[in-house]
């Protein structure tokens, strides 16, 4: 009974945010805020991956930036210089970083926690130096223009409404892929593994090949964001894939919860809205600049690991689920004494 109610309350969840991703545009319908709600669609696609790998994995990975550029460079290449259909070019854009996801985590699987990170943070300068320097394929710094747009059955989607649609379309079939692996046998597994790997390990769960299944699939996620940016933005450049960018998907992931696949969504939704915040300040005030954003961001990761180290979608899940406790002690035994 409470498995079967689990299950009601996840698809329930999905549906109620689907329906608010569906009726977002009638309220909202300045451009500028719908661009801002797209790209937020195609950040929590990066986040909810890392979050698998954070929250039930127990990795860090700083070079999430890494595999998101793959992913746009890739179809970039294949479709804007070779000729490709974007939609072709979509499983060969999440197989190349899928595929060095794995041949990352076989040549080091013996790192965990911080030496992993640091593993992953060299992964994504290297990246980046090769965007940057390997002008022949990426055109360097100056950047790649000419990506085409994306057709469906004729019909072109261009930036805004439509792209809005498909970017959080692609987003619902994330969460519903992210939610079932959480409440199956391989998250159990994972979580397992997030708690004690040494435990698991003696309890017979094959703790390198779920580790190494849920670090592809995060690098799959990140491809398939840097597929949507490449074609929305229609030109890409090495900025767009550093550090910074690795560390604002950390932050949006800490901030919201790494345990939870609902916590990284709706992290990635507060800095989205922060960013916006700080751009519209940056409007009224010119000393608040595009810099000052980064500064938000360290400090909201401070803030959130000294005062909610769990992130902010448990902690107050938690204090709603002691909330309706309390609430339903509180009527049982008011229950009783009306009895006696």
């Amino acid at each position: 009974m409470k498995l079967q109610g689990v299950q009601q309350t996840k698809w329930m969840g999905v549906l109620v945010f689907a329906l608010a991703i569906l009726v977002f545009p009638f309220i909202v319908t300045q451009s500028f805020y719908l661009t801002q709600a797209t790209f937020a669609g195609i950040y929590a696609i990066i986040a909810i991956g890392l979050g698998l790998l954070m929250g039930y994995a127990g990795q860090i990975s700083l070079g999430q930036a890494a595999f998101y550029g793959i992913g746009a460079y890739t179809t970039s290449v294949l479709t804007a210089t070779m000729g490709w259909s974007p939609w072709v070019s979509l499983p060969i854009a999440l197989l190349f970083p899928g595929l060095l996801a794995f041949i990352m985590g076989y040549t080091m699987s013996r790192l965990s926690g911080y030496y992993l990170a640091m593993a992953t943070l060299a992964l994504g300068i290297i990246v980046h130096t090769l965007l940057v320097e390997w002008r022949g394929v990426t055109k360097g710094a100056s950047g790649f223009f000419g990506i085409p747009q994306l057709n469906l059955f004729g019909y072109t989607i261009n930036q805004g409404i439509p792209y809005y649609y498909l970017v959080w379309f692609f987003v619902i079939i994330v969460l519903i892929l992210s939610l079932n692996i959480v409440h199956s046998r391989v998250g159990r597994a994972l979580r397992s593994i997030h708690d004690s790997e040494i435990a698991s390990s003696s309890m017979g769960v094959n703790t390198s090949k779920y580790k190494m299944q849920i670090f592809i699939l995060s690098a799959m996620f990140a491809g398939l964001a840097g597929w949507l940016f490449a074609h929305m933005s229609y030109s890409i450049s090495p900025a767009a894939f550093t550090f910074d960018a690795s560390i604002l998907f950390l932050a949006m992931v800490v901030l919201g919860g790494s345990g939870s696949v609902w916590g990284a969504l709706i992290g990635t939704l507060l800095i989205r809205m922060v960013g916006i915040v700080v751009h519209m300040l940056g409007e009224k005030f010119p000393f608040i600049t595009s810099d000052f954003e980064h500064v938000i961001y360290g400090l909201i990761l401070m803030l959130v690991v000294i005062f909610l180290p769990r992130g902010l979608f448990p902690t107050v899940a938690d204090w709603f689920d002691a909330l309706l406790t309390k609430r339903s002690s509180k009527k049982s035994m008011l229950k009783l004494a009306a009895k006696r």
